[in-house]
């Protein structure tokens, strides 16, 4: 039997094999009973991979495409049911094994990066002089042109914060360009992360359980953390995360009430 072995196989286990396929199938049935199971595997693998389909989709790496073609080579030289058999059986591996890579990246999109831990880290790279801003302006308008020009794209939100702005800074979360002000009070400076809902919604960006409830509420949220303080709260669809180096009591006191 010539063809793509795996073509047979995947109409058998998808159910739209035509007639004489069928009658192939169940001659080679009776051959070997183990063929049953081995279309059953494949059957699983295909509806976990419809199913991880509408998430995220990532090819096989090119290693392990090439070993699969390798092995599916190396039975070509066995004799015919039991041939066709290992190529099956190495058919339906690839296609486990694309189910597994692709199931494992929404899962680890779901996983995703800890705002708050992301948000820390910033901070001490600014702290350090490791992270700079790329633009310098106090002029929150002139920051919000300077970061559409860039790609940012979501609303960003003006804080009614008692502190001068000093500038932004831009990154990026698979494709989306994310926006980072920085402001200063006096000595102190405060590190301000706003992300849109949307990527936390896809997984890609994870608040900490505790502070979920307050994502849905909209209330603030700060904690000591160290020597820093952690603030973060939701506004529409906008995410805030706030890094200063005093204690929370000091840093609530930097907001004026209400948003915008």
């Amino acid at each position: 039997m010539t063809l793509s072995d795996k073509d047979f196989l995947i109409a058998i286990a998808d159910g739209h094999a035509t007639e004489q396929e069928q009658k192939q199938f169940d001659a080679l049935r009776e051959a070997d009973p183990r063929i049953e199971t081995y279309v059953e595997i494949l059957r699983a693998t295909r509806a976990r991979l419809r199913k991880a389909a509408e998430h995220t989709v990532e090819e096989l790496p090119p290693e392990l495409l090439s070993r699969i073609r390798r092995e599916i080579a190396a039975t070509r030289s066995q004799p015919p049911v039991l041939g066709i058999l290992q190529r099956w059986w190495w058919a339906a591996a690839a296609v486990a094994a694309a189910v597994a890579l692709i199931i494992a990246a929404p899962w680890q999109q779901q996983k995703g990066v800890d705002f708050r831990a992301e948000s820390l880290e910033n901070f001490q790279r600014i702290l350090d002089g490791k992270l700079s801003v790329m633009v310098a302006t106090n002029n929150f308008d002139t920051l919000v042109s300077f970061f559409r020009s860039h790609g940012v794209s979501y609303h960003l939100v003006a804080v009614p914060l008692k502190a001068e702005l000093v500038g932004g800074v831009i990154s990026e979360h698979n494709g989306v360009k994310l926006a980072h002000m920085v402001y200063r009070r006096n000595n102190t400076l405060i590190y301000m992360y706003q992300a849109p809902e949307e990527l936390f919604e896809r997984g890609i960006l994870t608040l900490p359980s505790a502070v979920e409830p307050y994502a849905e509420s909209g209330k603030w949220y700060a904690e000591n953390v160290s020597k820093w303080s952690w603030m973060f709260w939701r506004v529409q669809s906008v995410y805030c995360s706030v890094v200063a180096s005093v204690p929370k009591e000091q840093l609530a006191t930097y907001f004026v009430e209400g948003t915008s």
